[in-house]
């Protein structure tokens, strides 16, 4: 089988940031794995023309002597056919995503390797991971007796219905292909996003509750977080200009002062807190923050890993001003750097549900149809 790296983004990413007209439309973008909600139904316009006529991007976008169409198999996975639209779809987002990244208007260098493969390649590769990785969430829903149930179906044509009145059928439709190829493939995709959350629930809990405290231990060691806050002294303005020699020298002193301060208290942790409060430039590690060491400035991150839990540091020159640090230990509720969501949830997606579905995928079968081999990126339309 192919190497089949996925592209990632910080959560939940099937299509966040490349359909943004869909929010407007009232439907949540479908996660990667652990997603939201929106629209289903499969087979729901088998005898509408004018669906069946939006169908027919596919075979527009490509050298039309291949003549790749929406019966057309590009995979099958086990015993489960994947069809041209989804598998386009795939190929298009992977392909906007890997632009966007690199702020391309156009790819031009067709011979640039990415995870040690040609660029065609790679995106074909990423699009067969993720349509296995949607077959094995599904299969094993199946197996554990998950299915949507009949307010999940209610709440998805209500809200199908809502963008129809708003919008009107024909450009509802418009936007559902312009996006998703055609609406069979968002249905799929809406189906596979229900399941995997529902999976996510049966096996960890809705916040991840039932994540143990050594999985969490292990994510944290994995990751290299650091749990830290700290009292800042900026050497810039708030515009950004940079401050004149004798305020720095005002900062320094202030910094030496708060230091002086801790060192006298005989209860210095909660001196921190109020000293922080009262003169920190920024509060954003007010409640504590898990940091990752390697994204951290050099004389910040040697300053954090010299220190023991709830012990703070001496004065900690950086180019952007002078830092306090107090490190602290690390709890499953608290929320890394980037994310929204705490230590505990993060530890039941990322780092055990996304690689249990992984090696799900990776137990399946995939034969690589004909179809396949005729498939060529290059001639993919760059907008």
């Amino acid at each position: 089988m192919q190497n089949m790296e996925i592209i990632k983004s910080n959560k939940l990413i099937r299509i966040t940031g490349l359909l943004t007209l869909l929010y407007a439309l009232i439907i949540s973008v479908p996660g990667y794995i652990y997603p939201e909600d929106n629209t289903i139904h499969q087979n729901m316009y088998s005898g509408n023309t004018e669906a069946k006529e939006n169908t027919g991007i596919v075979t527009k976008t490509l050298d039309k002597k291949d003549k790749l169409s929406s019966d057309t198999i590009i995979l099958t996975i086990d015993s489960t056919p994947v069809y041209w639209p989804e598998f386009y779809f795939w190929i298009n987002f992977i392909k906007k995503y890997y632009m966007k990244s690199n702020k391309f208007d156009k790819i031009t260098d067709w011979s640039v390797q990415q995870n040690g493969m040609a660029l065609s390649d790679f995106f074909l590769s990423t699009a067969v991971g993720y349509a296995v990785k949607d077959r094995a969430i599904e299969s094993k829903a199946e197996e554990q007796g998950i299915k949507l149930s009949e307010k999940d179906l209610a709440e998805i044509e209500k809200k199908r219905e809502e963008n129809i009145k708003i919008y009107g059928r024909t450009e509802y439709l418009r936007i559902i292909t312009r996006m998703y190829v055609s609406e069979k493939v968002f249905n799929y995709l809406t189906r596979i996003d229900y399941l995997s959350n529902y999976l996510f629930k049966h096996l960890y809990g809705e916040k991840g509750e039932k994540c143990t405290n050594e999985d969490i231990a292990a994510y944290v060691k994995e990751k290299g977080y650091i749990g830290a806050k700290y009292i800042f002294l900026s050497a810039n303005e708030p515009n950004g200009d940079a401050l004149s020699a004798e305020k720095i020298a005002e900062k320094k002193k202030l910094a030496g002062d708060i230091l002086a301060r801790l060192n006298s208290s005989i209860d210095p942790l909660p001196l921190f807190d109020m000293l922080m409060n009262e003169h920190s430039d920024d509060m954003k590690s007010a409640n504590g923050r898990l940091f990752v060491s390697a994204k951290l400035g050099k004389e910040f991150e040697s300053a954090c890993l010299g220190l023991e839990e709830n012990k703070y540091s001496g004065i900690v020159k950086a180019d952007s001003g002078y830092y306090i640090i107090l490190r602290l230990p690390i709890s499953p509720e608290m929320t890394p750097d980037t994310a929204g969501a705490n230590l505990r949830y993060l530890t039941s997606y990322d780092y055990l549900f996304r690689k249990q579905v992984e090696g799900w995928a990776a137990a399946k079968t995939v034969k690589f149809e004909d179809a396949y081999y005729k498939i060529d990126i290059k001639k993919f339309p760059d907008k």
